[in-house]
This record gives structure tokens, sequence and C-alpha cells, in this order.
């Protein structure tokens, strides 16, 4: 089981690793694939298209935005997991939905892409050993341990789901 970060390095990370329930983070990632995948599967092509309101991305964009946040987290923690001394760069998310152009895409790829991430993830964590657990690296001029990235992967997509249940169910 891998141990829930007992310091966050930066505040900015709290505001998601403190949504995530005490427990193993693998399972919790697990879980959440699943959850997930499942709930939005019955969501239509049409309803996917659509923003809550002018200006807010579409519910394709926040799936993409989620994929590619987690992306760039996952390479984190295989950076810092294999030593890497540079530090990380910063993801300016708004950038990062308008080059994607995700509403181009369909549901199915966009939930397919999700899943395989979240595979991707919980298949590099199980690579990371217990001393590589707790390392820190720099991203954006501030340290971060692995285990502070993983947890934050699980509350980012909690973040999410609440605005998807609130907003776009």
């Amino acid at each position: 089981m891998r141990p829930r970060p007992l310091f966050i390095e930066n505040p900015e990370h709290d505001r998601y690793v403190s949504l995530v329930p005490d427990g193993d983070i693998e399972e919790i990632l697990s879980k959440q694939r699943t959850k997930i995948i499942t709930l939005l599967s019955s969501v239509s092509e049409e309803s996917a298209r659509k923003a809550y309101a002018p200006g807010k991305w579409t519910l394709k964009e926040v799936i993409g935005h989620m994929t590619d946040s987690e992306r760039v987290m996952s390479y984190r923690m295989l950076a810092i997991a294999r030593n890497e001394s540079a530090p990380l760069p910063a993801m300016d998310q708004d950038q990062y939905v308008s080059a994607a152009n995700f509403n181009k895409l369909s549901w199915e790829q966009l939930l397919a892409g999700l899943d395989t991430v979240r595979s991707n993830t919980l298949s590099l964590i199980s690579t990371i050993d217990d001393a590589a657990w707790v390392r820190n690296g720099t991203v954006m001029n501030s340290p971060v341990s692995i285990g502070t990235i993983a947890y934050g992967i699980a509350g980012h997509e909690l973040h999410h789901m609440k605005v998807i249940s609130d907003k776009y169910l």
C-alpha cells in the first residue's frame, strides 16, 4: 500500500490531495477508473458537446483536460522516480484545451483515452519502489513528491467529477 503524503509541499496541491479519502491510492485510482467510465458512457454525443454556461468548457473539453492533466502528472511522477534533476514545466490548461480541439473527437474516443491514460498511470505507479515514492522533484519552482502527485491525480478527478455531476449531468 502506498502511503498518503504526510506533508504537502505546496498548498496548491493540497486543494486536490485533501479531496482524496484515506486508503490505497492504487485501489482508489482503479475504482475511479471504473466509476467514471461507467457513469459517462451513457452520455450522448450531443450532450458531451455542450457547455453548462457561455465561456465554459464542453463536457468533451473537460474530459480531454482531465486526460491531458493526468498525462502530464504521470510524466512528472516518471521523471521524479527516475531522478530527473531539472525543474519540470507548468501546464497551461486553457492553452492545452484550445489546441487540442477535443470537440472534434468522438465521445467514445475521449472516454477510451481517459481509460487508457488511467491504465497507464496505474502501470507506472506499480513500477515505483518505496524509496522513489517519497522522492521530491521540482514542478513550477516548487518541490513535490511522487505521492503528492499520485494523490493529486485522484483529487483532480474528484474535483472534476463534482463539477460534472453538478453542472453537466
